[in-house]
């Protein structure tokens, strides 16, 4: 799991995947508001031509300044915001399509909190749940982290 504290130095380095083929370089990193906790890493690769996808960070990993991903080139390269124009900052709407498609839940559907976060169990899911209602595909709970933040 990435910590925050591996935040800055994820940003600029090499993405890969967990059986070492390179996928692209790490644009920024999108950081949940509510949490804290690193959701989800942009990556491009010019020389390949992929641009603009984003990769979930729940499960990935960072050894010796390399991003590793538990997902293979393919399906990073099919991700649905290859083809949609996100922009820095995804959607409620464009995220969930992302959760869709590498076949992950989504964290306000979780209801036990990590531990040391200090949220109780309800309300940790109820504020995250609150933060969204009706603004499904306006509003963003997720916040980027660019180069020397």
């Amino acid at each position: 799991m990435i910590t925050q504290e591996q935040l800055t130095a994820m940003v600029g380095c090499a993405a890969y995947t967990d059986q070492g083929q390179r996928v692209g370089g790490v644009d920024y990193i999108l950081v949940d508001d509510t949490t804290g906790r690193p959701e989800w890493a942009r990556i491009t690769d010019r020389a390949s031509g992929l641009g603009g996808v984003f990769v979930p960070l729940r499960h990935a990993l960072l050894e010796d300044q390399r991003l590793v991903l538990p997902y293979g080139v393919s399906l990073i390269e099919r991700a649905p915001c290859a083809a949609l124009d996100c922009g820095s900052v995804l959607s409620v709407a464009e995220e969930q399509q992302l959760f869709s498609h590498y076949g992950i839940r989504d964290v306000r559907e979780e209801v036990n909190a990590e531990s040391g976060a200090g949220w109780g169990q309800m309300d940790r899911a109820g504020t995250i749940r609150e933060g969204v209602a009706g603004q499904e595909t306006h509003s963003s709970r997720l916040r980027p982290v660019q180069p020397g933040r």
